[in-house]
């Protein structure tokens, strides 16, 4: 297969097995399923090993139907059939008008000319008009039809018209008969599960309790199982249903092998293909998305994929949805409409695509014409609440929280017995931090769909928090379960509101706006339950997060269950409220970029050494994110260090922002951006460049600040790599061997040279390192001095000069190790270790005030540590407060409460403050 159409489009079988990502393979899948993956490779997809270049469908597919295909007792007439019914035919194949339009709806091409030769089965056209939506004409066109597809596409036709009474009619005559829920016909059966579970839309749990139990998912779920074990163990629009199923209930572990084997059984559905689009946009796989829709295009062209450009074919319907919904994910709004543009145009009338549309128009801000757009689609689907579901998720997406609120309110209203626009609305409560609200909607969704994963985690979420005790300041409420979580409960309020007066005032780079309503820091006892209260789902790779009103974060603590161990939570917190209130200022419409680079900024802490680094690394090797790519790194990183770069690069324009421009021009973009402005529009406004302007200025000044950072050598002064060189050329011009690397009598020389170049001087700083076997002697301070000012970003030298005046013969010199101390402590977030030095210096030295400040920031990163608690409560002693000592005592008593000693030390500070 040429290269170039390898980029195009990614291997079948490769694409399929991605689905299978993070999840084992249920036992009961057939046709030889790939290798399951063993615990260490849980994390990614499971890998097979086809052939590099097998795109087509007939290689492609299941191994247990090739084998079909082989037998002699086959007539041709039936591989033919077979080769249709399973997604693999070829172009002999379709020598009929009827074949032509069957294999154009398993392909997904609604508008192929066969569909509209009367030759052709009725439900065949009726499946494609439904698609196009020609829901009153496909009704007519089947009327009397009473087998299950008949029924199942009626059922369809009339949801989508929002004619939920005679949905609920239409569905219940599957129950009424079931004879095909018996037979032997796996088609029938999917059939008849997919109207079911239309069904379970528009009857409340009373109803499927009081009736017939075959629509519950259990069942649903069962009849699947009959239908691709018992009728036809190579149904693959069982499969596909139990897919669908499973996606509903937002079980995708499940949902992904189950899709994997439909598509291995047909690799030309694009319903199949179209919900592994969906699959890849709820993992924000974007890129995934994007190979999937090329491939949808590619089928319902009906051309090989491995022999076609990606951007010569015209979007298909389903890739246009597939694109939408990523565009839409990755808050373009203009983006989505664009990809639905060309596709609406042959498709006016559906109504997925116009809800879309009326999506997309709400993802831009666009109130006046998202209202006129769902105003048109009530004229054709009066009573449909897809649109206002859709327009409802997106918006609450992007986090406008009360107009999110009001279109799920009214799907609900419309469709009381569908648990989604429930569900969606209670997640949107527990962001929102209505948990009264948040509870309502959640009973609700989960009495209506018992099995939906993220609404029944959700709830249980909100009924645990239903428990927590809490505490009020004058900005904050501060919830924690009861119970040793107490500790630091207390201490927050003050620090909270210290943290206040620094985020939302006037002071170099505050926000200078208040959010109104007090903000709610919620302390959950370990990462399961935060991960829970972020997402819904108990699996979030962070410690802290916030929705706007809530800022959630995982107990500093060490042991089982939590992420990261201690931390400094003020520090983490600060962050997270500056997204509180950046996005409050701006009515949550700013880029992902530009609210991360402004919480970093108001982190008030320098940047660590290995920041600067990847910075350095990105800049010189023209790696830096462009500003679109930059806010996809956030979510779905490519490499291992994507993430972290797009946190030091935002921080750093934003930086640059203020530097160049003075600390109100982020406010001004930020109020750009509440109006409703794009990035280009608001940068050509405020700062007076387009982005790519933009983007090079800053790279140019980036360059200023690595010579700053003592990363490069001033200009003008040749680095190490030039330096080797020269010597190269000279060791050549005089006949000698060249050395390959810098040798300690070549980095003596250059340092004789350059005395304050920092890279000269931390090859020099390591070779004496290796004569002293990697510790300080005092022969090093003068270089170590010398470095750490040419290296003023580096912890090296701070780090080993702090050690050599700590464990100096004769005695530590606290005076000399502090300052050194100071530089490593300011940049430390997961440990009181420096802290807790610097707290013992400064008492050597007779400091107690800084010895106070700083025995409460180690308690502060590691409030759970009795060490840090003893050592706060002796330096009260020494400074006479007697409260303080008196509060890290009772601290200690919560956190070692069978430890005697603490009582009696209680009971004495308490007597001598009664004296």
């Amino acid at each position: 297969m040429p290269r170039r159409a390898r980029a195009c489009f990614p291997r079948l079988t490769a694409a399929i097995l991605w689905l299978t990502a993070g999840s084992l393979l249920p036992v009961h899948l057939i046709a030889e399923p790939p290798v399951q993956p063993g615990p260490a490779e849980a994390e990614r997809p499971v890998v097979a090993s086809p052939d590099p270049d097998t795109d087509s469908a007939q290689e492609a597919v299941a191994p247990a139907v090739k084998k079909l295909l082989a037998e002699p007792f086959l007539t041709e007439a039936e591989r033919r059939e077979l080769r249709l019914k399973h997604g693999i035919w070829t172009a002999a194949d379709l020598d009929t008008p009827q074949a032509r339009a069957y294999a154009a709806v398993i392909r997904g091409d609604y508008l192929d000319s066969a569909l509209g030769d009367e030759s052709v089965s009725p439900l065949v056209r009726a499946e494609a008009m439904i698609r196009r939506g020609e829901l009153e004409e496909a009704i007519a066109l089947i009327a009397g039809d009473e087998s299950p597809r008949g029924r199942r596409l009626r059922v369809e036709a009339l949801w989508s018209l929002g004619r939920y009474g005679d949905v609920r009619a239409e569905a219940s005559k599957f129950l009424a008969d079931d004879g095909w829920a018996g037979g032997g016909d796996a088609d029938a059966i999917a059939d008849g599960v997919r109207a079911l579970a239309v069904l379970t839309r528009v009857r409340d749990q009373k109803e499927l309790k009081a009736g017939d139990n075959a629509a519950s998912f259990r069942s649903l779920m069962g009849l699947l199982a009959r239908a691709r074990e018992q009728a036809d163990r190579m149904s693959w629009s069982a499969r596909l249903g139990e897919a669908r199923l499973l996606d509903e209930k937002d079980n995708l572990p499940e949902a992904g092998p189950a899709l994997q084997q439909a598509l291995m059984f047909n690799p030309s559905s694009a319903e199949g293909w179209a919900l592994a689009g969906y699959f890849a946009v709820e993992q924000f796989n974007l890129e995934q998305a994007e190979l999937v829709a090329q491939r949808l295009d590619a089928i319902a062209a009906g051309v090989d994929v491995s022999k076609v450009e990606a951007a010569a074919l015209a979007p298909s319907y389903q890739g246009a949805i597939v694109r939408a919904r990523a565009r839409l994910r990755a808050s373009d709004g203009p983006g989505a409409e664009q990809a639905l543009g060309a596709v609406l145009a042959k498709y006016p009338r559906s109504r997925e695509l116009l809800a879309l549309q009326a999506a997309a128009s709400a993802a831009r801000f666009e109130e006046n014409r998202t209202a006129e757009l769902l105003k048109a689609f009530d004229s054709i689907s009066p009573g449909s609440a897809e649109a206002y579901l859709e327009v409802g998720r997106v918006l609450s997406s992007e986090r406008q929280y009360a107009d999110a609120a009001g279109y799920l309110e009214e799907a609900a209203r419309r469709a009381p017995a569908w648990a989604d626009p429930f569900t969606e609305l209670g997640l949107l409560e527990v962001q929102s931090g209505r948990d009264d609200r948040a509870l309502a909607a959640l009973e609700k969704a989960v009495a209506l769909d018992p099995f939906n994963t993220r609404a029944g985690n959700s709830l249980k979420l909100v009924q645990e928090l239903r428990t927590f005790s809490q505490i009020e300041s004058d900005h904050f409420i501060v919830r924690y379960k009861p119970g040793v979580d107490e500790v630091l409960a207390e201490e927050m309020p003050a620090l909270l509101e210290e943290m206040f007066r620094r985020v939302t005032g006037a002071e170099a780079g505050g926000i200078q706006y208040e959010p109104p309503g007090r903000t709610v820091i919620e302390l959950m006892p370990d990462h399961h339950w935060f991960s829970v209260r972020i997402t819904g789902m108990p699996r979030v790779h962070t410690i802290a997060a916030s929705t706007g009103p809530v800022v959630a974060m995982e107990t500093p603590k060490e042991g089982p269950g939590h992420l990261v161990g201690p931390y400094d939570w003020l520090r983490v917190v600060r962050h997270e409220f500056t997204h509180t209130v950046t996005l409050s200022r701006t009515r949550n419409r700013l880029p992902h970029w530009f609210t991360e680079a402004a919480a970093v900024y108001l982190e008030d802490a320098p940047r660590e050494d290995s920041t600067c680094q990847l910075l350095a690394r990105a800049l010189e090797t023209g790696t830096l994110f462009d500003l679109d790519d930059i806010n996809t790194a956030f979510v779905r990183p490519k490499k291992q260090t994507d993430r972290s770069q797009a946190y030091a690069q935002g921080h750093w324009m934003y930086e640059y922002i203020v530097e160049r421009w003075g600390p109100k021009a982020p406010l001004d973009l930020m109020d750009r951006y509440a109006a409703g402005e794009r990035e280009s529009a608001a940068m050509q406004s405020v700062l007076g460049l387009t982005r790519e302007q933009f983007l090079e200025q800053f790279k140019e000044w980036g360059k200023g600040r690595l010579i700053a950072w003592g990363i490069n050598p001033p200009e003008g002064t040749p680095n190490v790599r030039e330096l080797l060189r020269q010597e190269a050329e000279a060791a050549k011009a005089a006949g000698t061997e060249p050395a390959e690397s810098p040798t300690k009598e070549l980095v003596g020389g250059w340092l004789a040279k350059y005395p304050e170049h920092p890279e000269v001087l931390k090859l020099a700083v390591a070779y004496e390192l290796e004569r002293t076997g990697g510790r300080a002697d005092e022969a090093m301070v003068p270089l170590l001095e010398r470095c750490a000012k040419a290296r003023p970003v580096d912890s090296m030298p701070q780090k080993l000069l702090a050690r050599y005046y700590l464990d100096r013969e004769g005695g530590p010199d606290s005076a000399a190790a502090i300052p050194h101390l100071e530089f490593l402590d300011v940049r430390e977030q997961h440990s009181a270790s420096y802290a807790m030095e610097l707290a013992r210096c400064y008492a050597a030295v007779g400091d107690w005030t800084n010895a106070w400040a700083k025995a409460l920031r180690a308690t502060r990163v590691d409030p759970f540590n009795p060490a840090a608690r003893e050592l706060a409560a002796s330096v009260a002693l020494k400074r006479s407060d007697l409260p303080a000592a008196e509060h890290q005592v009772i601290a200690l008593t919560k956190l070692e409460p069978d430890r005697e000693i603490h009582r009696k030390r209680l009971e004495a500070i308490r007597a001598k403050k009664g004296s």
